[in-house]
């Protein structure tokens, strides 16, 4: 037989469970084969509980070599028969290329010459149901449908709770899809943080009679888990209550700790009926329904806003959230979800070399002042970049229909992240998806806020020197002129970009929030 002219070339893994009867096989005269060194064994075998290898859904569980003189070492394409005959049919075999031999994503440890591995094929994973509800908005759906798309790609079932809008964006996920006839008015995401501001009175009713339609839709088909993004908290854990099923819930902004939420006080030592009582009637009976769904729950009204769940899912870097260092494993801060790119998502830089600025500001903002992104695009001309802009859907301005200097391209749609893998600094609204991506393709941002949650985003961005906050009363075309130039001439913050860069990478994205979730309920159902 042919020796081994490399230490590792021609290593296959095969398919088999490393026991004392294989190894007594193994130590067969007429194959000079023997149990591996001790070294390899400890490697194996603190690798070998539901850790994967390279070929998926194996494991390693041990390893053999040839003697030490390479008796047997067999070429590619020939001894595994005789593999096969020793170990009664377990095998299949499988090459890999040379020095890849790794399990649970570390090495295996030295391979001896003619090292082969026994790899023993996992079971199939368990599969779930999970209902997943997001608000209908641009910026809770697009960080989501990445971890909805990986979670069907390990082949979980999944109904997506959304409304017509999203509908076909949510379908093509591949996930069955639910619109419930009533729409509440979801809040902005984190600007109540006590119970009883947070309790949108007027919107209750609508509340109350969207998780009944849900709970009555999926009576039959009960999800093992509900996936809900923060804004829609109320909904889903009516549901998990009524159901007796875990949440996960989902951060597209900064996480808070819900369970430092305090109840809510009872004035002047009134009990809660008493104060019911005074309230008008419409109020009363929107409230009395919600309490007596909450008690049919089980659980006290102020759980729906303020109970921690066991986990629950940060899109950011620990590094960008505020007080980071003071989350427990509760929160597992996965950083940007990414959407996968579309094959019609195409837009090429001009080829004048020049740096590309990408200007997408909020649509309420230009609807209110019509004539302010005319004046920033007039200004922005003037310098040298290849200024794109993004009008967020809506209409081209009539001055963009007609001649536009040459550095200057408008668009009702752009497809973002393939904009901003080219662009040298992004001027937006800075909601946390937008200044998420931006840090993933390493690039600076100046930040117009025009909400709360926003300025606190933007306010981050600042106090990291990861670009320039300028508030809209303060943003006229000249300040942004000015914030771009010194973005564009700044190493300090390119630097500083790139190292939230390398921190949002290594969170893990959408892969890391499906892994967290998949254990999560391995946990809870497989104790």
């Amino acid at each position: 037989m042919p020796r081994l002219p490399d230490p590792v070339t021609g290593k296959a893994i095969m398919g088999g469970i490393y026991t004392d009867t294989f190894a007594q096989r193994l130590r067969a005269p007429d194959a000079g084969l023997f149990p591996c060194t001790s070294d390899i064994r400890r490697a194996f075998d603190r690798h070998r509980n539901g850790r994967e290898c390279p070929v998926a859904r194996w494991r390693a569980v041990g390893c053999v070599r040839t003697a030490p003189d390479a008796c047997y070492a067999p070429a590619p394409g020939q001894g595994c028969d005789l593999i096969n005959e020793l170990i009664s049919g377990h095998v299949t075999p499988v090459r890999i290329r040379p020095g890849t031999a790794r399990a649970g994503g570390r090495d295996l440890g030295h391979v001896p010459r003619g090292g082969v591995a026994l790899m023993e094929k996992e079971p199939p994973k368990p599969r779930y149901t999970i209902a997943v509800i997001s608000a209908p908005d641009e910026a809770h759906t697009r960080p989501m449908l990445p971890i909805v798309r990986e979670l069907r790609r390990r082949e979980h079932r999944i109904t997506y709770v959304t409304t017509m809008e999203f509908a076909e964006r949510a379908a093509t996920a591949g996930v069955h899809v639910l619109v419930p006839e009533s729409r509440p008015e979801y809040g902005p995401y984190g600007e109540a943080r006590d119970p009883a501001a947070a309790l949108d009175l007027s919107s209750v009713e609508e509340t109350l009679d969207c998780a009944e339609e849900i709970h009555a839709e999926l009576a039959d088909d009960v999800p093992d888990l509900v996936l809900y993004e923060s804004s829609t908290r109320v909904v889903a854990r009516l549901l998990t209550c009524r159901w007796n099923r875990p949440g996960v819930q989902v951060y597209p902004s900064f996480a808070w700790d819900d369970g430092r939420v305090p109840d809510a006080p009872v004035p002047d030592g009134r009990s809660s009926e008493e104060c019911l009582a005074r309230l008008p009637d419409g109020l009363r009976r929107r409230l009395a329904r919600f309490l007596a769904y909450a008690e049919h729950a089980g659980a006290p009204p102020q759980d729906f806003y303020t109970r921690a769940e066991p986990l629950s899912i940060a899109l950011m870097p620990r590094a960008f959230q505020s007080g980071g260092d003071l989350f427990d494993g509760r929160v597992a801060f996965v950083g940007p979800c990414i959407p996968e790119r579309r094959i019609d998502e195409r837009w090429m830089p001009a080829a004048n070399g020049l740096p590309v600025v990408f200007l997408a500001l909020d649509p309420a903002l230009l609807h209110r002042e019509p004539d302010y992104l005319r004046e920033c695009v007039t200004a922005l001309a003037r310098r040298p970049l290849h200024l794109v802009v993004t009008t967020g859907g809506a209409d081209e301005p009539a001055w963009a229909r007609g001649a536009l200097p040459p550095n200057v391209e408008v668009h009702a749609r752009v497809p973002r992240s393939v904009v901003l893998r080219r662009a040298a600094a992004y001027v937006c609204h800075p909601d946390a998806g937008n200044v998420m991506e931006a840090l993933y393709f390493n690039t600076p941002l100046v930040a117009v806020p025009t909400t709360a949650s926003e300025r606190a985003v933007a306010d981050r961005v600042a106090e990291l020197g990861l670009g320039v906050r300028l508030p809209p009363e303060a943003a006229g075309p000249e300040r942004l002129v000015e914030a771009v130039r010194t973005l564009l001439d700044d190493a300090g913050t390119r630097h500083r970009v790139r190292g939230l860069q390398r921190e949002a990478r290594r969170a893990g994205g959408a892969r890391r929030a499906a892994d967290e979730i998949e254990r999560y309920l391995e946990w809870i159902y497989e104790p």
